[in-house]
């Protein structure tokens, strides 16, 4: 099975919202900056959409079973 990158940053969004809780958007976004510090700017892109999935997450309630 193979998921897409888009799958892999939801999924990704989900942990971190999950492990780091409200403060999941800033430990991301501070982890995308250490990345452009050290010239990946590819992580940096990716680590912001991981922001950017956790912001989405928290305009949505959570789904209940």
């Amino acid at each position: 099975m193979w998921i897409s990158n888009a799958d892999a940053i939801r999924i990704y969004a989900r942990f971190c919202r999950a492990h780091y809780g409200a403060g999941a958007v800033k430990k991301v976004r501070d982890r995308a900056r250490e990345l452009k510090q050290r010239g990946d700017l590819e992580g940096h892109q990716v680590w912001n959409e991981v922001a950017d999935e956790i912001k989405a997450l928290q305009r949505t309630p959570p789904i209940r079973n």
